[in-house]
């Protein structure tokens, strides 16, 4: 349990790290995470993506569209919908820190054979699982 502690808070460390540099808050650049994963999504979706209220979500769009990492735009099938998108070059940045931190991960991954590496895939993705059942557990109560 202490090793994976300690990776979740090297892993935290690093977002605020890069946060930093961005000069954005670890909240905001996680947001900038989700909607790089996510594609273009409306404030509610990413909303409930995140857990923010809906709220606290349009403050974060507002101050990320300002700083130029998204831009809203209107929803060419409904009128009533604004669809955040992401904009990647104001991200380069960014991408430069992790960029180097996934070429230290590939020459570690490449020191694994196939059954290693599924290993662990599965590990990592039953990790993510426990950490979001108890996420959700903890915001239900």
């Amino acid at each position: 349990m202490m090793a994976v502690r300690k990776l979740t808070r090297a892993s935290l460390m690093l977002q605020y790290a890069v946060a930093e540099k961005m000069k954005l808050n670890a909240t905001d650049a996680e947001c900038i995470d989700f909607l790089m994963e996510m594609g273009p999504s409306t404030a509610g979706d990413l909303a409930k993506a995140t857990r923010l209220t809906t709220g606290a979500i349009t403050n974060v769009i507002d101050r990320l569209e300002k700083a130029g990492f998204v831009k809203r735009e209107n929803d060419p099938d409904d009128r009533r919908k604004v669809i955040i998108r992401f904009i990647p070059k104001k991200h380069e940045k960014a991408k430069h820190y992790y960029d180097a931190m996934a070429s230290d991960v590939s020459a570690l991954f490449s020191s694994y054979d196939e059954k290693k590496l599924k290993m662990l895939l599965q590990h990592s993705d039953s990790l993510r699982e426990i950490f979001q059942k108890h996420a959700e557990k903890i915001f239900k109560e």
